[in-house]
């Protein structure tokens, strides 16, 4: 059976909150490779791509964006009106365990993005694991696809 594609939530209903967490290395999108991670000119306008676009589905975005890992989990524990994540964990790919734990236990929806397809580098995420969905390789096109996917998914969980 196919799903039908996210629209316009009901306007009666309360717009589902989308937290999007950008980890370690992301403050300098623009100058890096555009080979691997497309023409986005800052991390401002990548965040802004994402809200507009949820915004434009009917999902309120609530972009995060930290260095120190501390300040994601902060972020996690301290918003307990979200409904669901999306998570470019940056260079704690392969060791950020407290944030991995922390989106664990809130017990919702997350989606894990990267620019670039870090498998095909050799290397594995240690959230793949944990995670509902993973979009990698499609640049900031692939934020914009797990949005509606996890949007999807949350749609699907509420019964819309």
């Amino acid at each position: 059976m196919m799903e039908a594609v996210p629209t316009m939530a009901n306007t009666t209903a309360r717009r589902h909150r989308i937290m999007l967490l950008n980890g370690l290395n992301m403050t300098n999108l623009g100058r890096r490779d555009p080979h691997i991670y497309g023409r986005i000119g800052s991390l401002a306008e990548l965040e802004e791509l994402v809200r507009a676009t949820g915004d434009g589905l009917g999902v309120d975005v609530i972009a995060v964006h930290a260095n120190d890992e501390g300040a994601l989990v902060d972020a996690i524990e301290e918003h307990d009106d979200i409904d669901g994540y999306l998570i470019n964990p940056g260079g704690l790919w392969a060791y950020g365990l407290p944030t991995r734990i922390a989106l664990s236990e809130t017990g919702r929806p997350t989606c894990e993005v990267h620019f670039a397809n870090i498998y095909a580098t050799g290397h594995e995420s240690i959230f793949t694991e944990t995670v509902r969905g993973t979009v990698m390789g499609a640049r900031e096109h692939g934020y914009v696809a797990a949005l509606v996917a996890l949007i999807a998914l949350l749609d699907a969980e509420q019964g819309g």
